[in-house]
């Protein structure tokens, strides 16, 4: 899941890049409609991995105090 984050993230990049050299209407448009979702997306799937993998539990470290 890590790994499909990280392919969307450099799939925004990868729409960002031609953006940043040419300011034209095609390449806002491009980076709007297909960068901006991917890293939605990237950010999306990245957060459900590591709710998946339990990093946002709160009961996670106040149970050794606790004891």
């Amino acid at each position: 899941m890590i790994r499909l984050a990280s392919l969307f993230g450099l799939v925004a990049i990868a729409m960002l890049l031609p953006l940043l050299v040419d300011l034209s209407g095609a390449t806002a448009i491009l980076f709007a409609f297909v960068g901006m979702p991917a890293l939605a997306l990237a950010l999306i799937v990245h957060g459900i991995a590591r709710w998946r993998a339990g990093a946002f539990r709160l009961e996670h470290g106040h149970e050794r105090r606790l004891r």
